[in-house]
């Protein structure tokens, strides 16, 4: 074989090559992101584990880690079974093992006030069971957060006969969460959103061992970048 055709055969294998592992590189932009690398998020921990009530109480946002201007009325509460079924039926949902539960002051008025309820379940079928009925019946007034939160997720606008008012429903694995905020929201359900992600991001550390710490002005933060 002559020196010249040698030569090109290294060139055209060396350029194969080149080819070959241009197109399976990882760090080649995927066309349909519009040239952007596509950045996955960490999926969410559905709350599995029997957490006691002790766990609850420190999942419930308090004064200082609420929205702005709502403060703690009285103090947090153990919840009693039948505050974690739908509001017409006071029979405790099946499959419940505890509950808490508090109320917050708008500016310190009882006018306004807002609600936040925790209901543990022995397993993830019968806290979707008591979910379920939790968030009722008012399916034109229901809508999906802007921001998936939990395995299931829905705010109801101006519920009932109310107005201005916001009642939130989460499920994440074993444990229901609602916040109920009346009035004072204009029909705003942002507020109702940021509390039901601070206090299900709460029960997560709390599964992990740690405090919990998540505030209202943290998920506010995070959604502003």
């Amino acid at each position: 074989m002559s020196r010249v055709r040698v030569a090109l055969v290294t060139v055209l294998a060396g350029a194969a090559a080149l080819t070959a592992c241009s197109s399976s590189s990882s760090d080649e932009p995927d066309p349909a992101s519009g040239g952007d690398k596509p950045v996955s998020s960490p999926a969410p921990k559905p709350i599995t584990k029997n957490l006691s009530q002790a766990h609850l109480t420190q999942a419930l946002l308090g004064d200082g880690e609420t929205l702005h201007g709502y403060t703690v009325h009285d103090s947090k509460s153990t919840t009693e079974g039948q505050y974690c079924n739908e509001r017409d039926d006071d029979s405790i949902p099946k499959g419940w093992v505890r509950g808490s539960d508090v109320d917050y002051e708008y500016n310190g008025s009882t006018l306004n006030m807002a609600s936040l309820y925790i209901c543990l379940f022995d397993t993830a079928e019968d806290a979707h069971s008591a979910y379920t009925a939790w968030k009722g019946h008012e399916t034109n007034k229901q809508q999906k957060p802007e921001q998936p939160v939990g395995d299931e997720n829905t705010l109801v606008i101006n519920p009932g006969a109310s107005e201005d008012s916001v009642d939130g429903y989460v499920r994440s694995g074993r444990v229901n969460i609602r916040v109920q905020i009346d009035g004072a929201t204009g029909g705003d359900p942002s507020g109702a959103q940021t509390m039901l992600s601070a206090t299900l991001k709460r029960f997560q550390q709390l599964q992990e061992g740690k405090p919990a710490t998540v505030t209202t002005a943290d998920e506010q933060a995070g959604a502003r970048q």
